[in-house]
């Protein structure tokens, strides 16, 4: 499915649970019985791993030398790629975390014969780039680029506020919504130190997480409206020549609601916002930009298709048996349907959220197009093409309600998809 979706490899995230290592053996000995190029990497997250001490380091190294010579190593310029979650904190023993990245980890790699292109995301300023870090990395993942995370409740004085957005926020919104924002200072960083380091951007089609102080403590949603993760991919299409690699975020991070793949039968505590919220309908869309990002050109459309988005209940509902309580920036919500329509010719797209209840736009070429309608209490979601007088496509996805009394909060996205025959 991953190859589906124009992706080339996994980054493996590597944590300190106890029955992660079998997984990343499952991982790389999968890719290799599969016959292919897909391409794997370690991820290691240091927000959980240790990484006090020079023995800390010694365990995130063997893992290195363990996969190394792995067919389905990714390999940048011969050297094992390796990034991580976090680590401006572990300092392995030394007096900063640059000198114990660098002492610990890349130097005795080197001197071993196992260099690494180390590209980790770390959340420090982009002077620090280019400044402290610049010895100790080889580019860098900016993980925060994946959403407007400057956009919350605070920052647009909206908190507590119910109701629909003032057209000052929207704009604010829109503007930041998929832009390079949070990419540009970063780029300047990782290649003003020099040409050859790689930097990687984030996308993602969602972010919303609901755990209670009796989990992981996390309740909160970035905006993911206004059509984030095909915005953010044209964005980043349009800046190809800045962007080295793209990382998608996430394949499978069930509690955050990020996952475009499967969702699986092992999740952590998140099945009460997850289970019945599939969101492969994105596939065939990631594709169609993937394509673009690697390739520079769009490719052509042979079928018209549709991926409609929605949230399950209004942002102003109160739920009646939610013990965690509202996510925060969830004023920042939309009660809106969302519509990413791929066509292979002049048609007219119309979206409907019940009878009577609809919008229709007359598109003059092939290509992406994005339209939007408000959602209805008690009603339902669709959409159709017609081309010449003819219904090419239609679209009313089942299993799907939108309320205004939910019996617990969920700002996860329901999301479906339609191809033409």
């Amino acid at each position: 499915m991953a190859q589906d979706a124009g992706v080339d490899g996994f980054a493996l995230n590597l944590g300190s649970d106890d029955w992660q290592p079998a997984r990343l053996d499952d991982a790389y000995s999968t890719a290799q019985e599969l016959g292919s190029d897909f391409k794997l990497c370690i991820s290691f997250d240091m927000a959980v791993l240790p990484g006090s001490s020079a023995s800390d380091a010694d365990k995130i190294k063997q893992y290195i030398t363990k996969y190394a010579k792995h067919p389905n190593q990714l390999l940048v310029d011969g050297k094992v790629f390796a990034s991580t979650f976090s680590g401006e904190k572990s300092n392995f023993g030394h007096p900063t975390p640059q000198e114990g990245w660098n002492a610990e980890f890349k130097q005795p790699l080197e001197q071993a014969g196992t260099p690494v292109h180390f590209v980790p995301a770390l959340f420090v300023a982009p002077e620090a780039i280019s400044g402290e870090w610049s010895n100790a990395v080889d580019g860098l993942l900016t993980w925060n680029s994946a959403w407007p995370t400057e956009l919350t409740s605070q920052s647009q004085n909206v908190a507590g506020v119910i109701g629909a957005l003032a057209a000052p926020v929207l704009d604010q919104v829109k503007e930041a919504v998929g832009s390079m924002d949070a990419d540009t200072q970063f780029i300047a960083a990782v290649k003003g130190a020099s040409a050859t380091r790689t930097y990687m951007a984030g996308v993602s089609p969602f972010f919303y997480t609901h755990y209670g102080p009796d989990t992981f403590n996390k309740n909160w949603l970035y905006v993911s409206d206004d059509h984030l993760y095909t915005s953010r991919w044209s964005t980043l299409i349009a800046n190809r020549d800045k962007v080295d690699m793209v990382e998608i975020i996430t394949w499978n991070d069930y509690g955050e609601s990020s996952y475009i793949g499967d969702i699986g039968k092992d999740q952590p505590k998140s099945n009460a916002w997850v289970d019945g919220f599939d969101h492969t309908a994105l596939i065939p869309l990631t594709k169609y930009y993937t394509t673009a990002f690697k390739t520079g050109q769009f490719p052509a459309i042979e079928k018209d298709s549709v991926v409609l988005t929605a949230r399950p209940h209004t942002k102003a509902a109160q739920a009646t048996a939610d013990g965690v309580g509202k996510p925060l920036n969830w004023e920042l919500v939309q009660d809106r349907l969302w519509a990413d329509v791929l066509l292979s010719g002049p048609a007219t797209v119309t979206l409907s959220t019940a009878d009577g209840k609809s919008q229709s736009w007359d598109v003059p070429a092939a290509g992406p197009g994005r339209f939007s309608i408000p959602l209805t209490v008690g009603g339902f979601i669709s959409a159709t093409v017609v081309r010449d007088g003819k219904t090419v496509l239609a679209c009313k996805p089942e299993g799907y309600t939108f309320t205004d009394k939910p019996e617990m909060y969920n700002f996860n996205s329901f999301v479906a998809g339609c191809v033409a025959e």
